[in-house]
């Protein structure tokens, strides 16, 4: 089955909350957010293959920093 883009980017995008409050950080070893990405792959129907769980991964870890970047960017911006 092929998953879109589009589809990776949702489904990473669960994944943010667990960098908010959870266990996850934007030092996290890839390998790690995996494991949470299988299951949010799982929740959605869609193929659990190693590859997908690490690119999965991947986006939503890319995500999470770009998150911090904007926010530090902002606090940055505040204090000028």
């Amino acid at each position: 089955m092929f998953v879109t883009d589009k589809k990776i980017a949702e489904v990473a995008e669960d994944l943010l909350p667990l960098f908010e409050v959870g266990d996850l950080h934007s030092r996290t070893k890839v390998g790690k957010i995996a494991v949470h990405a299988k299951e949010a792959l799982i929740e959605h129907g869609l193929p659990t293959r190693n590859s997908l769980c690490c690119v999965v991964a991947k986006v939503a870890l890319m995500t999470w920093q770009e998150e911090v970047l904007r926010t530090k960017q902002a606090v940055e911006g505040r204090q000028s």
